[in-house]
């Protein structure tokens, strides 16, 4: 994560880090990016098979700021040694599965094998997110989901790409999250490598917020 810190006297911080998506292939891992990233709900839309992302500015507070590159991965066996190339320098880790489809869900400990065999698992914020809620049925209740979430030290969410149930919600809590590690991490040790002073325009140099 890259951190800077003006020197005036309004003290205000900007953080600059990296979330992927990670989940089973059709879970809506590229749905729920499109709505956060206000571009609306595409039905039917294609199984993501090469990887792409978005960058978001996100005004946190008074005093802090945000520019966060989401990589939108594809899920699909095939290419997952692809996606696990993403995996280096990322502070943030959205785990889709979809509600309706119990497989996803089984599948997640998979992923949390990949995620600790790829990473620095204490390292991350992971927030485990049940999309597709707005469907008539589900076959992996809210209470089970919940239990496995807290039993691997994971935040919950659910959310509906289609109506935009949640789907800010989901980012914010991961953003804050990894915002607080940052902050408890600094107030032990300042790293020269990881963190930055700078001083001048920094919204300049920064390209946005």
């Amino acid at each position: 994560m890259n951190y800077y810190e003006s020197t005036d006297s309004s003290s205000i911080v900007f953080y600059q880090f990296k979330i992927i998506l990670l989940g089973d292939s059709g879970v809506g891992k590229t749905s729920l990016l499109s709505r956060y990233m206000d571009e609306g709900f595409i039905p039917n839309r294609p199984c993501t098979v090469n990887v792409d992302f978005k960058i978001k500015c996100l005004k946190i507070d008074k005093s802090t700021s945000a520019k966060i590159t989401i990589w939108d991965t594809c899920g699909q066996e095939k290419y997952r040694s692809m996606t696990y190339q993403y995996f280096k320098d990322a502070q943030g880790i959205i785990l889709l599965y979809d509600v309706t489809d119990r497989e996803s869900f089984n599948n997640l400990s998979i992923w949390l094998e990949q995620i600790e065999k790829n990473m620095y698992k204490e390292d991350l914020s992971i927030i485990l997110v049940g999309n597709k809620i707005d469907l008539n049925f589900r076959n992996v209740s809210y209470e089970e989901a919940e239990k496995f979430a807290k039993d691997n030290y994971l935040m919950y969410c659910e959310t509906s790409s289609k109506d935009g149930i949640n789907v800010e919600d989901a980012f914010e809590m991961l953003t804050k999250n990894i915002i607080d590690k940052e902050v408890l991490n600094n107030s032990k040790v300042m790293s020269l490598s990881s963190v930055k002073a700078v001083k001048g325009k920094m919204k300049n140099e920064f390209g946005c917020c």
